[in-house]
């Protein structure tokens, strides 16, 4: 698997005005643009400055399902990939810091913030990921998301992003069917996001990595063959992955067989919680 912060140079930029020096930055969601390796970072700014800006995005499906969500004050969830971090937030300084009881605190230098931008630099090496590079310092680029939160729970809630907590041990078969149960919650929060934000500039079918085929009339399991690692890894091994698929496909076959009369987006939610209800019936 390719790291994720390695693939993201395919740039295009916005326009956006300096707030000055002023280093903290507003509550609210904020959807990862651009990630960064400390290598390429400082690679990239020598030789095209301008594109290592805040505002700068990279188009890798990847960067679809990582976000930061800042919220009540002091409450934060922070989805990098495979990492999954949700606590307590601060300022203090030119810094974020972030504190997740289970797994320790995490200090984000803010380096640059612009409307409605901001980019970090941190240190991730104190957490496990099989997606993204841990050797280095990031940077990552995020952009605050104004989409208008409709239903709940949304795909910055941590309760839908437990998926990514990676397990540590093989796990039972109730374990394995509630880990691919909570990735279809996630992918249902997923497409209901992309519905009520009245765009789709930012949207990608292929956000959401999974053994489904997402189409404007439906969605349809895979051939195990065509299954994507991405997906696999998110069990402990591919037995385990497995159990997972073979959990979908009785989802698929047992589930409601429903019509409804409208297509795109709104189709695939409401196909995604007739699945949701037919995994649930045999969890």
């Amino acid at each position: 698997m390719k790291p994720l912060l390695l693939l993201l140079f395919v740039f295009s930029l916005s326009s956006c005005a300096f707030f000055g020096k002023k280093k903290d930055f507003p509550e609210g969601n904020y959807q990862m643009i651009l990630g960064y390796s400390n290598e390429e970072y400082h690679k990239v700014k020598r030789e095209s400055p301008q594109n290592v800006e805040a505002d700068t995005y990279g188009n890798d499906p990847t960067i679809y399902r990582s976000f930061l969500s800042l919220h009540d004050k002091d409450k934060f969830v922070m989805a990098i990939d495979d990492i999954l971090l949700f606590g307590k937030y601060r300022f203090n300084g030119d810094r974020l810091e972030l504190t997740d009881e289970k797994k320790g605190s995490l200090a984000l230098d803010i380096i640059k913030v612009k409307s409605d931008f901001v980019q970090l630099r941190g240190d991730f090496s104190q957490f496990s990921s099989a997606r993204i590079p841990t050797s280095e310092r990031l940077y990552i680029n995020f952009a605050l998301d104004k989409t208008p939160i409709r239903e709940t729970p949304s795909k910055f809630d941590s309760q839908v992003n437990l998926w990514r907590n990676a397990p540590v041990k093989s796990e039972s078969e109730k374990e394995i069917k509630a880990r691919a149960l909570n990735f279809v919650d996630y992918s249902i929060a997923y497409f209901q996001h992309i519905s009520s934000s009245g765009t789709h500039h930012d949207y990608r079918m292929d956000g959401v990595e999974s053994p489904i085929i997402y189409a404007e009339n439906g969605i349809v399991l895979k051939a195990w063959a065509d299954v994507p690692d991405s997906w696999k890894e998110l069990f402990y091994n591919e037995k385990n992955a497995l159990v997972a698929y073979q959990y979908l496909f009785d989802g698929f076959k047992f589930g409601s067989k429903e019509e409804y009369h409208v297509t795109g987006l709104l189709l695939i939610t409401f196909y995604l919680k007739n699945l949701r209800n037919s995994l649930a019936a045999n969890l």
